[in-house]
């Protein structure tokens, strides 16, 4: 792999705009890939996104609210292309299906990513992996203007929504981030309320009902100065974490289960990832290999799932929390 410099991007994203792209994203592909991807069509003229296997219920939202059929964004894994690029993701296993057919693809592999980086053992391999970007809509955002792209209204929206997706409501939103929202809301001509009312989902009364029971019957332990709240959701094991981040705890973990699968996700209080030299995408790759399923994400909000019965979720729980007590130094025993 080479690793690239902002310029040597351009450079490529400039070369290659004709040829015929695949853009695809990590497993479960979140609000910031699926924006941050769909953006880059403003660019390139033969391109099309394809996912691993599916996007989330949140970027599925916001592409409809956008005019966006999400249909348009396939499974198939195009081996004629001559350049796949992968947004919001720096490594193979983290790409569900495709791990094999982007090890084997004989085209050229661009990466765009903003998480911890990884080295990947394969030539024609070109990496621009910075984490001073708070998403991956960051560094596309950027991209799109070096390249004298004017983003359209619709287009600042979706890069907009990516953006603020991966900021932890601003806690890990840097001077870049601060300014390049400022300079689209000035594109969409909103405040950031405005745009916030009118792009945030707010679940049906039933389904607050929910998360708000989810969180009333939530365990909640206290490691020395480290506040932990835990247990199962009915439904959204990502919204109950957050949910507990936003009331207090310092680590949030929950999970769910339906007819098929199990869900886990855990959050951290900003900036204890940097603090406790965690990173939950990390701890979340390893829950994944229990589950022989697939998982990851960022410093301070990750996930995994796998098949129904492949792990007791509790002691999956147990180990989440264990794991993260060894980086605080603090003993179970203090509870």
């Amino acid at each position: 792999m080479e690793k690239l410099s902002f310029d040597a991007l351009e450079f490529i994203a400039k070369e290659k705009r004709d040829r015929k792209v695949l853009i695809t994203f990590h497993s479960m592909g979140d609000t910031d890939a699926v924006s941050s991807a769909v953006s880059l069509l403003d660019h390139f003229t033969n391109a099309r996104v394809a996912t691993p296997d599916f996007i989330t219920p949140n970027a599925t939202r916001i592409l409809k609210k956008l005019g966006f059929n999400p249909e348009m964004i396939t499974n198939r894994f195009d081996e004629s292309a001559e350049l796949v690029i992968m947004t919001d993701v720096n490594n193979f296993e983290d790409c569900g299906p495709f791990r094999y057919k982007l090890e084997g693809f004989g085209g050229d592999i661009l990466i765009i990513d903003h998480h911890m980086p990884r080295e990947i053992d394969k030539n024609r391999v070109f990496v621009f992996n910075d984490e001073s970007y708070n998403s991956a809509c960051s560094i596309t955002y950027e991209l799109l203007g070096a390249l004298g792209i004017k983003v359209s209204e619709t287009t600042s929206k979706i890069l907009l929504s990516g953006i603020i997706s991966d900021s932890a409501d601003l806690k890990n939103a840097g001077a870049k981030t601060f300014t390049q929202i400022g300079e689209l809301l000035g594109i969409v001509k909103m405040d950031y309320p405005t745009f916030l009312d009118q792009m945030t989902h707010v679940a049906d009364v039933q389904g607050r009902a929910k998360t708000l029971n989810d969180i009333v019957k939530a365990q909640v332990d206290l490691y020395g100065d480290i506040l932990v709240m835990h247990g199962k959701a009915h439904a959204h094991a990502n919204i109950a974490a957050d949910y507990a981040i936003k009331i207090g705890a310092d680590v949030g973990f929950f999970y769910s289960e339906n007819e098929r699968e199990m869900s886990f996700s855990g959050r951290l209080r900003p900036p204890l990832d940097k603090k406790l030299g965690v990173h939950l995408g990390v701890l979340m790759k390893s829950i994944a290999k229990r589950l022989n399923g697939n998982g990851g994400g960022h410093p301070c909000a990750a996930g995994a799932y796998g098949p129904l019965g492949s792990a007791n979720p509790e002691d999956i729980e147990e180990f989440f929390i264990s794991e993260i007590l060894k980086r605080a130094k603090v003993a179970a025993s203090t509870v």
